[in-house]
């Protein structure tokens, strides 16, 4: 699905007129009436700002739904890979605080009763 097509889409499910858009956005009706005619297409603050009056992400009106779902996943996994590694080395970490503290009462008890 190309830009124009995604912008002209999310317009409408937002049920906005290009006249109604063009005033959040502060420019005239041609410029999105161009934008969804391919005739131009939006600069990136323009962009940032219909994200914001469609509560999507830039990835979502640049690429489309499945690249913005394919970023989103991998986003996802690494943060999984890198909680769960993070996850992994603190309870490593407290299994060897108790094991010490037993080697340590263990000794204890060996040296207060063999003495």
């Amino acid at each position: 699905m190309s830009l124009s097509i995604r912008l002209q889409e999310l317009r409408k499910k937002a049920n906005l007129s290009q006249e109604e858009l063009a005033e959040k956005l502060e420019l005239s009706r041609q410029a999105i009436s161009k934008w969804e005619s391919e005739q131009s297409k939006p600069d990136i603050n323009n962009i940032i700002k219909l994200s914001e009056i469609y509560n999507v992400s830039t990835d979502y009106i640049l690429k489309g739904p499945e690249m913005a779902d394919n970023l989103e996943n991998d986003v996802r996994q690494e943060n999984d890979t890198i909680l769960g590694g993070t996850n992994r080395k603190f309870v490593h970490g407290i299994i060897w605080y108790i094991l010490g503290i037993f080697g340590m009462a263990s000794l204890y008890i060996l040296i207060r009763y063999t003495f």
